[in-house]
C-alpha cells in the first residue's frame, strides 16, 4: 500500500457539502493536472467566478502568484506545516494527507471584496487591504502569513484576523491610514520582526485578544484598543495609547497606566511555554504545566478563567492551520491491480475539524 496526497478536488467531491448556487472552483498548477486554474490571477478576474464563490488552493509547491480581489469570495487552503521533511517548520503529523501547502504570492483587497475570508492560506508575501465603501468584512482565520498585513487607505474598517500564524510579519496601520472595528485575536505572532503598528486604530471597538509573542524583538504600537489575555513574550516594551489593558503576561519590565488590570510583569517565557527544539513551532507555544498563563485570562464568552495566550477563550488556535471543513488525513490505494480486475480497494480516512 502507498499513500498519495488528497487534493482538494477529491475532498470537495466526496465530504463537502455542495451549494445550490455558489461555485466551487480548484486552482492547481501541477503538470499533468486538469483544474479550473492554474494561477489566482485568472480566477480572481474570469467572469464566471462571481461572488458568492469558493477557490479551494491544492497543494503545490509553487505558489499560485499575485493578484487583485474584486468580489466577494471564500478562498481555502490546506493549512500549513505540513511537511515532515522541512527542518525550518517541521510538521505537526497526521493532520492531512497532503505534505503541500496552497500558497499564494502578494494580495491586494481590492474594491467589491466585501465579505470575503481566507482560511488555511499561506501568503508567501504581503497582504494589502486597499478596499471601500466600509465595512468590509473580510477576515482571515488560520493563515500563514509572512511580511504582514498592510492598510494603505485613507479609512478602513472591519477586519478580523483570527487563529493565524504570523513569521516575521505585522500588521500596520498608522495615523495616516486608520483602522475600525478591528479584531485580533488567537494568532501567534513568531521571532524577532513580528510586532504590531496599530497606531491607527480609532474607535472603540478594537479588540486584541488571547494572542502569543515569542521571541519578538522588535516595538509595537497599540492606539485605541482592548487589550487583554495575551502573552507579549518580547524583550521591548509595547507602546499603548488610550488602551484598556487587562489580564496579560509581558516579558518586559512594562510600565502601564494606572487603569490596567490584573497584568505580570517581568514575566520569564521558560515558564510560560512548553518550547523546545522538538515538534513544530506552534506547538512549542502550548502552555506549560504550572504556566502562569494557566487560568490567568479574563472572561471571554461562557469562558469564566479562560487561559492567556492563543490556546485559550472560546476558539483557540488550532495545530497547522487546518480549515474547519472535512479533510482527508490518509488515504491509500493498492501499488498495482490484478490482471483482468475491474475494481480494487481504495481505503481514506477523514475528519471534520470543527
Amino acid at each position: 500500500m502507498r499513500k498519495i496526497v488528497a487534493g482538494a478536488a477529491l475532498l470537495a467531491a466526496i465530504t463537502m457539502p455542495q451549494l445550490s448556487i455558489a461555485k466551487i472552483w480548484r486552482l492547481n498548477n501541477n503538470a499533468g493536472v486538469t483544474a479550473d486554474f492554474t494561477n489566482l490571477n485568472a480566477a480572481f478576474t474570469n467572469a464566471s467566478v462571481v461572488s458568492g464563490d469558493t477557490i479551494h488552493l491544492e497543494a503545490s509547491t509553487i505558489d499560485y502568484g499575485s493578484a487583485t480581489l474584486n468580489k466577494r469570495l471564500v478562498i481555502i487552503g490546506l493549512g500549513y506545516f505540513l511537511d515532515p521533511a522541512n527542518t525550518t517548520f517541521p510538521a505537526n503529523t497526521g493532520l492531512q494527507a497532503s505534505t503541500m501547502v496552497g500558497a499564494l504570492s502578494s494580495i491586494t483587497i481590492g474594491t467589491g471584496s466585501n465579505g470575503s475570508k481566507f482560511i488555511g492560506v499561506v501568503f508567501n508575501s504581503s497582504i494589502s487591504v486597499s478596499a471601500n465603501p466600509n465595512p468590509l468584512n473580510i477576515s482571515f482565520e488560520k493563515c500563514f502569513i509572512n511580511s504582514g498585513i498592510f492598510f494603505p487607505s485613507t479609512a478602513v474598517s472591519g477586519i478580523t484576523v483570527r487563529k493565524c500564524f504570523f513569521n516575521n510579519a505585522r500588521i500596520e496601520t498608522n495615523t495616516a491610514n486608520t483602522l475600525s472595528d478591528f479584531v485580533c485575536e488567537n494568532n501567534i505572532f513568531f521571532t524577532t520582526f513580528s510586532y504590531l503598528n496599530l497606531s491607527g486604530l480609532t474607535g472603540s471597538n478594537n479588540i486584541f485578544r488571547n494572542n502569543s509573542f515569542r521571541d519578538v524583538g522588535a516595538t509595537s504600537t497599540i492606539s485605541n484598543c482592548y487589550v487583554a489575555n495575551n502573552i507579549f513574550g518580547t524583550s521591548p516594551v509595547i507602546n499603548f495609547t488610550n488602551c484598556t489593558i487587562k489580564n496579560n503576561l509581558f516579558q518586559a519590565n512594562q510600565t502601564l497606566p494606572p487603569t490596567a488590570t490584573n497584568n505580570q510583569i517581568n514575566v520569564n517565557m521558560t515558564n510560560v511555554y512548553v518550547g523546545g527544539t522538538t515538534g513544530s513551532i506552534d506547538s512549542r507555544l502550548v502552555l506549560k504545566a504550572g504556566s502562569p498563563a494557566i487560568a490567568a485570562g479574563l472572561t471571554v464568552g461562557s469562558v469564566t478563567t479562560p487561559d492567556c495566550g492563543a490556546f485559550g477563550a472560546t476558539d483557540p488556535y488550532k495545530l497547522s492551520g487546518i480549515p474547519n471543513i472535512p479533510s482527508i488525513y490518509a488515504l491509500s490505494v493498492p501499488i498495482s491491480i490484478p490482471a483482468g480486475s475491474n475494481t480494487m480497494n481504495v481505503t481514506f480516512s477523514t475528519r471534520s475539524n470543527n
